[in-house]
């Protein structure tokens, strides 16, 4: 359509005014996503290293970064809490199409601290049992084009267990893999980690990860924060998909706003 340049004109004027106010409600919610996720980082981050007792006595940790915790807490390297186990190598001809194998979990099935099932691989061989993924697996990202996603990590559920990980991923296998999986979203676990990366390697080794200090509650204790931190986050996580959903309606609005006025 080309309507006469005063009419131009006045389309252009229109639509840089509505579009410019669709804009700034979108900035906004974008910035509130980045602060609910930063909160939710806080949150997780203080309960599993400070506990969710406020008045609970506290004695220094011995490590500076750290700082204080819980007095009747403890402090010891992931090597003595679980197992880590790195994934499947396999061969480009033993993939094959599905329903002919079984799943290899990588990189792109952990989307926002869930596994999804989507850009999947199916490869045909015998799988050592302790490469089953198992249901409460703390599946890690652990070497990546990306030194971003290094760490990135999920829990397995019963949907995705049963199945295999591919060889840049690592296992983490506990009996507090509930209260582990919090501690690998803290800022405790992106600190220690993120420090033996380099410009040139981006990975996350077992002996790096087995060596990670972590401060580990008594069981009736991580029990307890776990749950408060499933339902805080919980919480979280409905208001952070309010606001994408709000954003897709607004980048919607925005469209159909321009399609209209450029037709007439």
């Amino acid at each position: 359509p080309a309507p006469p340049p005063d009419e131009q004109s006045l389309i252009a004027t229109f639509l840089d005014r509505e579009t410019a106010q669709i804009d700034t409600l979108i900035s906004n919610q974008q910035q509130l996503i980045a602060l609910l996720q930063e909160k939710r980082y806080a949150i997780i981050s203080h309960s599993v290293t400070k506990g969710i007792n406020p008045s609970a006595p506290m004695k220094d940790s011995g490590i500076g970064w750290l700082g204080k915790i819980p007095r009747h807490w403890k402090i010891t390297q992931l090597r003595h809490v679980g197992s880590a186990l790195i994934g499947l190598t396999y061969d480009p001809a033993e993939v094959v199409e599905e329903g002919d194998g079984i799943l290899v979990l990588r990189s792109s099935n952990v989307q926002g601290g869930r596994i999804v099932f989507e850009d999947n691989v199916y490869v045909r061989k015998e799988i050592p049992k302790d490469l089953v993924t198992q249901f409460g697996d703390i599946l890690i990202c652990s070497r990546n084009g990306s030194r971003a996603l290094i760490g990135k990590n999920a829990r397995i559920d019963r949907s995705s267990s049963g199945l295999t990980f591919g060889a840049f991923m690592t296992v983490f296998r506990s009996l507090a893999s509930n209260f582990l999986y919090y501690v690998f979203n803290s800022d405790l676990f992106e600190f220690q980690s993120g420090a033996f990366l380099t410009s040139t390697i981006n990975q996350l080794t077992i002996g790096t990860l087995k060596s990670i200090k972590v401060p580990v509650p008594p069981t009736d204790e991580q029990d307890a924060i776990v749950a408060f931190l499933d339902q805080e986050c919980a919480n979280l996580d409905v208001l952070l998909e309010k606001t994408a959903r709000a954003i897709a309606l607004l980048l919607e609005r925005r469209a159909i706003l321009i399609s209209a006025a450029v037709t007439g």
